[in-house]
């Protein structure tokens, strides 16, 4: 019976002991990994320039030298 009330007590005190854990706080770099300590990460943008560079310019597709329509 004693055996019975101690595992009854050790398993309450194991959930109380969870909830607790489980109400702290998120870390803000959880949800931003770009905020993550440890300086810049791949994917996320510098913060000393101001716009990523394109991969590619821009081309309309179409140019005097192809003779296209309106060009």
């Amino acid at each position: 019976m004693m055996s019975k009330f101690l595992c009854f007590v050790l398993i309450i005190s194991m959930m109380i002991l969870m909830i607790g854990v489980a109400a702290g706080n998120i870390n803000e770099w959880v949800l931003e990994p770009c905020k993550r300590p440890g300086g810049p990460h791949p994917g996320c943008p510098n913060p000393k320039n101001k716009a990523p560079t394109p991969a590619n310019p821009y081309n309309r597709g179409c140019s005097r030298i192809h003779r296209c329509r309106g060009g």
